[in-house]
């Protein structure tokens, strides 16, 4: 059996090189998915929170390089229910591996969790998008926390489905603030104000009236928190016309692709507002690109079991 070693410092060529085998439709260069990383931290979710990137490392089985990953410190948004006071903490993120090897990827855990404390952050996770390393992750002993889809549209390509007519989607000015919240508050239940440096804010008017509105990220063509619609006028095909005002606008920035990120509000069912949501980007269109699991050590591990994303026969958009 050849030797095997945890690689502290590993060079961003080498990085490249092995992650670019992992088949990520967002990277080609690490450079420009460090860019692409920092603009969707304004979603400030597990995998998409900012903060730097420490180190890259790896683990080398007979002197090649077998594993790399992203160590990172970002903000501690989830501090409360992990029971820390911490304002920060370590993750570890895009996981480059030659094959799903229990071994490496224990090495690989055990080696960053010493970098991690070098820099004084005592918790961590790991955010994982191949399907294939959650099953390692789960047998060196980590456990998903949390669930997250990323969908996506090519730009060039119509939506499948045409929006209402009579539907008139325009750019919001930051004087209407107030519009936004109404807007969200009675599609989602709660706000989030938008960043005007960094969206195009989109509201569709129905009868005179704002119906819905969308953020789409200038940076990333990202549909930050997702498209909108007060429910008096659901299923009146009002989101499919922000989404294609969305991709229209997306088109004329030169962008390949349109992004919308939802962040599962159960992980061991189905939540009903997920699978509505997940089935409206779908049949307009939206393809799966990612599904992200973040994954950390509990205390008191118990079995869990992820439920396949939903079926969406008998559900209208």
């Amino acid at each position: 059996m050849a030797e095997i070693h945890f690689v502290p410092q590993v060079a961003p060529t080498d990085f490249e090189r092995l992650y670019r085998l992992q088949g990520d439709p967002f990277f080609t260069t690490l450079a420009d998915y460090e860019a692409w990383h920092r603009g969707m931290s304004l979603l400030r979710i597990f995998w998409a929170s900012g903060g730097e990137r420490l180190r890259l490392v790896g683990v080398k089985e007979g002197g090649r390089l077998v594993a790399a990953a992203r160590l990172l410190r970002v903000p501690f948004y989830e501090r409360k229910a992990w029971g820390s006071k911490e304002e920060a903490r370590g993750e570890i993120q895009d996981l480059a591996l030659l094959r799903p090897d229990q071994r490496v990827l224990a090495l690989m855990m055990r080696g960053a969790e010493e970098a991690f404390q070098e820099f004084g952050l005592a918790a961590f996770g790991v955010s994982a998008w191949n399907p294939k390393h959650w099953p390692v992750l789960e047998e060196i002993g980590l456990k998903p926390y949390k669930r997250s889809i990323v969908l996506g549209w090519e730009v060039a390509r119509r939506l499948p489905k045409e929006g209402n007519p009579a539907v008139v989607v325009r750019t919001a000015s930051r004087d209407q603030r107030a519009l936004l919240r109404r807007i969200q508050q009675s599609s989602w239940g709660f706000f989030i104000p938008p960043d005007f440096d960094h969206h195009k804010v989109l509201v569709a008017w129905l009868d005179d009236e704002p119906v819905g509105s969308a953020y789409l990220n200038r940076n990333t063509g990202n549909l930050d928190f997702g498209v909108h619609v007060v429910r008096e006028r659901w299923r009146q095909r009002i989101g499919t016309a922000i989404l294609e005002a969305a991709r229209q606008w997306c088109l004329s920035w030169g962008m390949p692709r349109m992004t919308v990120v939802r962040v599962w509000r159960a992980l061991t069912r189905i939540n009903p507002h997920d699978r509505q949501a997940w089935c409206f980007y779908r049949a307009c269109g939206g393809h799966l690109l990612r599904e992200v699991r973040g994954f950390r050590r509990k205390m008191r591990p118990r079995a869990v079991v992820v439920p396949d994303l939903p079926d969406c026969r008998g559900l209208g958009s």
